[in-house]
């Protein structure tokens, strides 16, 4: 992985990954990734100071765990 940041959500992820699946992470960081205002008005909270790159790196990290 690229980032420490992304390393530490990775594996606050892993560790819920019983109650949040990877599937629905996925769809969201797509749904961010695709400027979806409705995504950003829920989940923006979340990402604030990420880019965009950063967004995708995480999301790449989430499809190889899967």
């Amino acid at each position: 992985m690229n980032s420490k940041k992304i390393e530490e959500r990775m594996a606050r992820w892993l560790a819920k990954i019983n109650s949040h699946p990877f599937s629905k992470r996925e769809e969201d960081l797509v749904l961010l990734l695709n400027k979806d205002k409705v995504a950003w008005e829920r989940y923006g909270k979340f990402y604030d100071g990420w880019t965009f790159e950063e967004i995708e790196q995480l999301l790449n990290a989430v499809r190889e765990a899967k």
